[in-house]
């Protein structure tokens, strides 16, 4: 018994220690891939607990192999963006002003009871309250609404033109933002494209730039 308790407390604080290296990021709402290593983990913690006979080093050794796994590929999620869309995957607006996107409805197996129960637990009945409902990467939906800024309805969303210093071109395409003008604002604040951390424009077609 007083093994079985003195490998708990070891293996407690090593998992610990681990989720406070891999940073606050897995405390919250989990990515795919953050969910995978907390089963992963827990499951790891598990067997040396029910096996007394397996040592406690082989523990230890897995759990810093996924540690070490993890901590990589956030920090390639940071510094790539490509790598980000492809491990975290990207918002994807369900609802456009009254209109259900059916075809990404689709691809994330998500139906319209799915939706409409998402918006009455946000405290919206009526989908014509809504101006857009975004389903973000961690599987929560987000609910933009002309309640949230009284007298203006949301005509289109922010859309990203840089990320982390990287041009988002297939935005450029995909709603019709003109590239030219994008760069003459980019020349007016005497910016280049990796010096800025987030770009965007607005409904009003307003570029703005967030440094570095």
């Amino acid at each position: 018994m007083v093994i079985v308790v003195i490998r708990a407390i070891i293996l407690y604080t090593v998992l610990m220690i681990s989720m406070r290296i891999m940073g606050k990021g897995e405390l919250g709402e989990l990515q795919p891939h953050d969910l995978v290593v907390s089963l992963m983990l827990a499951e790891l913690a598990v067997m040396p607990m029910e096996d007394l006979g397996e040592p406690l080093l082989h523990g230890f050794i897995a759990t810093a192999t996924i540690m070490f796994l993890q901590c990589l590929i956030s920090y390639i999620t940071l510094k790539n963006n490509t790598a980000r869309k492809f491990i975290c995957g990207t918002p994807t607006i369900i609802i456009d002003h009254g209109k259900f996107n059916i075809k990404e409805m689709n691809k994330l197996r998500i139906n319209i009871n799915d939706v409409l129960g998402q918006m009455r637990l946000k405290g919206y009945n009526n989908i014509e309250d809504v101006d857009y409902i975004i389903m973000e990467t961690n599987g929560e939906m987000s609910i933009i609404a002309p309640d949230d800024h009284p007298g203006k309805k949301c005509i289109r969303i922010p859309i990203a033109t840089i990320l982390d210093g990287e041009v988002m071109h297939d935005n450029f395409k995909k709603y019709k933002i003109s590239y030219k003008r994008f760069e003459e604002e980019l020349k007016k604040k005497k910016l280049n494209p990796n010096q800025v951390l987030y770009g965007f424009v607005d409904e009003n077609d307003k570029f703005s730039f967030l440094e570095r």
